[in-house]
């Protein structure tokens, strides 16, 4: 069972470990909104994700006048943002570059979002669901959607990671799950089980026992995509 030591907003922490996990050089951060307020740091997320998506010749390495060299590096981050796709309403150098955390957490999901999204090749949140609920087959009640809060007791997670590789889940370890502590445990099961299946996931229990749509989007395609690669290994 993990305990995860949580510091800051757990969307900071996320976010943080996410742009950590892309091993990016020179790009390890311990606070995501100093981290990404220069603008160079972000261009090179915008581009790990899409390297088409950044004009390096745009891009200040180390600006002289970092008022003004942070901010077309910003700006240019931005620009990125949108050739890829996520819409980027209200959000601008200005309030990158000042640190507004709202706003610097709204630009790390759009680029963290989409970068999960290209893992399910074309599918969109409607398709996962239903990629989801057949491959748990009645081992747990079907859930509508990211949100469904049947999610909060964690049994429909396990049972879905179990249609992926079940060697592993103790049955006995599943808890009913109609009350907060068993929730709090299955949640916690269920993300070292998937941990050591090899899923890259930055969630906390809390996350699941809330249901935070945000986390599950991350959950379910990076479970989509480690079934995928599981498929690809028994064909070979």
């Amino acid at each position: 069972m993990i305990d995860d030591d949580i510091e800051g907003t757990r969307e900071e922490r996320a976010f943080r470990l996410w742009v950590n996990s892309l091993n990016i050089e020179d790009g390890y951060i311990d606070d995501l909104f100093d981290g990404l307020s220069d603008g160079y740091l972000l261009c090179k997320v915008v581009d790990k994700v899409d390297n088409t998506a950044i004009t390096w010749k745009n891009v200040d390495k180390a600006p002289k006048n970092y008022k003004f060299g942070n901010g077309c590096n910003l700006k240019e981050a931005i620009d990125g943002c949108k050739k890829m796709g996520p819409k980027m309403i209200g959000i601008g150098a200005a309030e990158l570059g000042k640190k507004i955390r709202k706003e610097i957490l709204a630009t790390a999901w759009n680029i963290c979002k989409h970068s999960y999204m290209l893992l399910l090749h074309g599918k969109n949140e409607k398709d996962l669901v239903a990629w989801a609920n057949e491959k748990v087959g009645g081992k747990a009640p079907s859930i509508t959607n990211l949100k469904d809060k049947s999610l909060a007791n964690g049994k429909f997670l396990i049972q879905l990671l179990g249609s992926i590789e079940n060697r592993g889940i103790d049955e006995e370890l599943i808890l009913h799950g109609d009350n907060e502590d068993d929730n709090k445990n299955n949640a916690k099961y269920f993300i070292s089980l998937a941990r050591s299946l090899g899923a890259v996931i930055f969630c906390v229990w809390e996350d699941i026992v809330s249901v935070n749509d945000k986390q599950m989007l991350i959950i379910f395609a990076t479970l989509c995509d480690l079934a995928d690669n599981y498929k690809k290994e028994e064909n070979n």
